[in-house]
């Protein structure tokens, strides 16, 4: 009987062994983390690894980059603990890689996608190496400006008169056209070093001019609803007008377009510049 105990505590304590072994390689990779800043192109991956495995130094991590498809050949990616690259603490254990987001840089990139992104972690270690797999959501889509149409030259009219002067942009958003909240610019008079309008935005629509904008009967000039081309008529007064409220300012202006999506975020800045004499 008493061996039998003896058999069945060393047993115990055989098990107990492998599976702290285990545990410890299980945990050598951690807090993997994965963000698209599409504001400046750029992939942005962190992991934890622990420093040494078992014994084993470790000699580099890796990441195997799939982009949205686990059937795509992965890029293959160092992570860096140095400071540099991404990196901001240097020998914290935090691996990182800030990568452009594009073809001279890595073969899967990312372009108006949405759904997920897939990695896989190496830490190599001398004689053995651990791995994790991931998967990310891309999140958000951020809404981008395709192209803006409007003039580049504007003469005021004669007399005390007016005319009306269609401006329109073209947006995209991987979610959806719905998915827009807004479109605007503002106006900046260059030689006069000031923003028109007060600073405030002019919007544009996409209602297919079914609503009047401003009386008596002026709408946004916008062709078709929902198309994703948003527009408005911009009123040039006539030289001709003496109120200070119909009277529009000479010289050259940077219009400066931007996008806003229902998540509340922004697309990045489109600039038009127009001479208006």
């Amino acid at each position: 009987m008493a061996k039998k105990v003896q058999y069945i505590l060393l047993f115990f304590f055989i098990s107990c062994g492998v599976k702290d072994s285990e545990e410890e390689f299980a945990v050598a990779i951690s807090d993997t983390q994965f963000n698209f800043h599409q504001n400046t192109n750029q992939l942005f991956i962190s992991t934890k690894v622990q420093p040494d495995l078992d014994g084993r130094i470790l000699d580099k991590v890796i990441v195997e980059w799939f982009g949205t498809s686990l059937e795509n050949i992965p890029d293959s990616l160092t992570l860096f603990d140095d400071g540099t690259n991404g990196d901001i603490l240097s020998n914290d254990d935090y691996y990182t890689l800030k990568v452009r987001n594009d073809s001279l840089n890595i073969k899967n990139t990312l372009g108006d996608d949405s759904g997920s992104v897939h990695i896989n972690v190496l830490a190599m270690y001398i004689g053995e190496t651990a791995n994790e797999q991931s998967s990310f959501r891309i999140g958000n889509i951020i809404p981008s400006i395709i192209n803006v149409q409007a003039d580049t030259l504007i003469t005021r009219p004669i007399g005390a008169t007016l005319s009306l002067h269609i401006v329109s942009a073209t947006v995209f958003d991987a979610d959806g056209l719905d998915n827009i909240r807004w479109v605007g610019f503002t106006s900046y008079h260059i030689e006069g070093d000031s923003m028109m309008n007060d600073g405030n935005y002019i919007y544009l629509y996409d209602d297919g001019s079914s609503n009047v904008i401003y009386l008596p009967d002026i709408t946004s000039g916008d062709e078709v609803s929902g198309d994703g081309t948003y527009s408005f008529k911009i009123p040039v007064f006539g030289s001709g007008n003496t109120d200070p409220n119909y009277q529009t300012k000479t010289g050259t202006f940077r219009w400066d377009f931007i996008a806003q999506d229902k998540n509340d975020e922004y697309s990045l800045g489109t600039s038009h510049e127009v001479v208006i004499q």
